[in-house]
């Protein structure tokens, strides 16, 4: 599985609305499909934001295969919000 980007989870499957929890979206190597999974407290905060960082620039197919899935990636209109929810409301002590 490689990671390839963020997306926060919905509060419900009707809604568009988000509950802040983060998943990390994840393809596989062998097959191609794509799943999320959510972040744990002791995942590495820098290397998920390194991962959604990455993100930012994904390519079409991913875009594509995505559109048709409850996963929505996150895009840089949404940094604030991960980095809120990744290191809390004083984040920019954090990040350069």
């Amino acid at each position: 599985m490689k990671p390839i980007g963020l997306a926060f989870k919905k509060s419900n499957s009707y809604s568009e609305q988000t509950n802040g929890e983060i998943m990390i979206v994840h393809q596989c190597l062998n097959c191609g499909k794509i799943a999320a999974n959510r972040i744990a407290g002791d995942d590495d905060s820098f290397a998920i934001l390194a991962a959604f960082n990455a993100s930012l620039t994904t390519d079409a197919a991913i875009a594509i295969q995505t559109m048709n899935l409850p996963i929505h990636l996150l895009t840089i209109e949404d940094k604030e919000k991960v980095l809120r929810s990744l290191f809390g409301n004083n984040y920019s002590k954090f990040i350069d």
